[in-house]
């Protein structure tokens, strides 16, 4: 045999040899392409005005929704948009514009959208709309919501066992139902440990003004607050800086804001938006859209609080297990955590041990 023909020989053994240990290693985990023919599953996400921050440190609720459509495009292989509104007269457009082209599933991350939400989902039957924080009425809609309420009252029986003073505070962006859970919560929270904590609070009409948070929290550590805890977006850098300023606590809010100013964050309240949109949109990309109201509580992981990387030292250990205990209490159904300051008023706090 000629040494030409030889060497092609061994070379297509080699190729074939190479083809079918490839056949045999398991498939790198990525997104299957739709087949030929297909659509391929389309998600918008529009924003209000506060849109993305733009940087892991300031990283907020808006963020978190965008992660969740990031891990859809990463894991499930979607396509997805974001449509970031300028004012306040883009909200319907843009719903109308994503349906326009085609989305299939188009999300308000925001209470501020629900009213144009309202307004598009009926023109459009086929499209399945969402929104975050709030609650939408339809066939097509789903509304994801989270009990941060109950996330609300771990950080704040944290906040009334680590207060020197006995006075704590709550600084909260706009007055409105989803952000007064969170002070419902705090107070209902700070209460189950110490019954005659003073709790001050304040709201700064903004998701966006750090100055105005800080404002508003120098003026609660002035008359006698050593902890202050934030639902304020943007508003609660202020928040944390004030802290940091006089060097007492401030309590994030949303995402593991324990970084902003280590030893100064004492906690985090976590808000699993990403988990909650992922999987709502998970859900519909598999045919099993629910509609209605999802809910993402304490017992579901949806809410929570951070590690607390650099302050758990300073926490007393007895503290952290009456939490955990509230915790167990909380998920079991054994303490219900008052979500209005009507339902606060009538709320007995628990009695732990």
């Amino acid at each position: 045999m000629k040494k030409s023909k030889v060497l092609f020989l061994v070379v297509s053994i080699l190729m074939v040899a190479s083809l079918l240990l490839a056949a045999c290693q398991p498939a790198a985990p990525a997104a299957e392409a739709p087949a030929e023919g297909e659509k391929k599953f389309k998600a918008a996400m529009l924003t209000d005005l506060g849109g993305l921050s733009g940087s892991e440190d300031t990283k907020g609720f808006t963020d978190l929704c965008w992660d969740g459509f990031v891990k859809a495009r990463d894991e499930l292989g979607i396509e997805i948009l974001l449509i970031e509104a300028r004012e306040q007269a883009d909200y319907e457009p843009n719903l109308v514009k994503a349906a326009e082209q085609g989305y299939d599933y188009v999300l308000g991350c925001g209470f501020l959208l629900t009213d144009a939400i309202n307004a598009v989902a009926p023109r459009f039957p086929e499209t399945k709309f969402a929104i975050v924080d709030s609650v939408v009425e339809g066939e097509n809609t789903e509304s994801i919501v989270f009990a941060e309420h109950e996330g609300s009252f771990l950080v704040g029986a944290i906040a009334a066992g680590m207060s020197e003073t006995g006075t704590i505070g709550y600084v909260g962006g706009m007055e409105v139902p989803s952000i007064i859970k969170f002070e419902a919560g705090y107070i209902a929270g700070a209460r189950a440990i110490n019954p005659d904590i003073e709790v001050l609070s304040a709201y700064a009409g903004s998701f966006t003004d750090a100055a105005k948070g800080k404002e508003l929290a120098l003026g609660q550590f002035n008359k006698g607050a050593d902890i202050i805890f934030h639902a304020s977006g943007g508003t609660g850098l202020g928040v944390i800086e004030a802290a940091t300023q006089v060097e007492k606590y401030a309590i994030g809010v949303d995402i593991d804001q324990d970084a902003l100013s280590k030893g100064f964050v004492l906690t985090s309240m976590l808000k699993h938006v990403e988990i909650g949109v992922f999987n709502s949109l998970k859900d519909t990309i598999e045919g099993n859209f629910k509609g209605g109201i999802r809910v993402n509580d304490l017992k579901s992981d949806g809410v929570g609080y951070s590690e607390m990387r650099f302050t758990k030292d300073k926490v007393p250990a007895e503290l952290l297990a009456k939490v955990d205990k509230l915790a167990e209490m909380i998920k079991a159904g054994d303490v219900v955590v008052p979500d209005s300051m009507e339902a606060l008023d009538a709320f007995t706090p628990p009695t732990v041990e």
